[in-house]
């Protein structure tokens, strides 16, 4: 009995590790020479973060602030700020309109997504909803890879431009284990069933 159940918690770790191997290899093929190529598209997707009193927090501060100076160099023209709008952290998608705004970027340049609550929906519903074809998505080193992914598995012409991330060596650690040992199973599995957005509403 007992070599049958530490066989089993062999065969459950083996297919564990197996499938974390198999979802960065994924991330890595579909990401591969389209990060930081200074290409020029038509959209910047901005990923939402965490806000803190109707500010963005350090990480969406610094996406923002990479999705200015694209738009200023002239390596987009319209950009897509998705994130939670109903978090009980407050409106993230508010929040990164207005700090655009006041670092100049027209309004009228600005498309907003309020039910961008997984990377895989932003992408999805990028698609889908607001009919991008090729962006430029922005994000952290830790997250940008499975970004392009899984904007790639919706038909999105993608290259991703790192945002700089100002994290002590805890977060850094804390963010690649989660990304690493979550996000990617989860985002291949979610590219692999490939399941509708959670909602096409505006």
């Amino acid at each position: 009995m007992r070599k049958l159940m530490r066989r089993t918690i062999l065969v459950g770790v083996l297919a564990l590790v197996g499938v974390i191997a198999l979802s960065s290899v994924w991330v890595q093929w579909n990401s591969t020479s389209r990060i930081g190529t200074n290409t020029e598209q038509d959209w910047v997707i901005v990923l939402g973060d965490r806000v803190r009193d109707g500010e963005p927090s350090d990480y969406l501060r610094e996406r923002l602030d990479t999705a200015v100076s694209i738009v200023e160099d002239g390596r987009a023209q319209r950009v897509l700020i998705s994130g939670h709008a109903a978090s009980i952290k407050g409106n993230e998608v508010a929040a990164m309109h207005e700090y655009l705004v006041d670092r100049g970027i027209d309004a009228a340049a600005i498309t907003e997504d309020e039910h961008g609550v997984t990377t895989y929906n932003t992408c999805a519903r990028a698609h889908a909803v607001f009919g991008i074809d090729n962006a430029i998505i922005v994000t952290q080193d830790f997250h940008l890879r499975r970004a392009v992914a899984l904007c790639e598995g919706q038909g999105i012409g993608t290259v991703g431009e790192q945002a700089s991330a100002d994290a002590g060596a805890y977060l850094t650690v804390r963010n690649w284990f989660r990304e690493i040992v979550l996000s990617r199973p989860k985002a291949l599995l979610d590219s692999t069933l490939d399941p509708v957005p959670r909602t096409l509403e505006l």
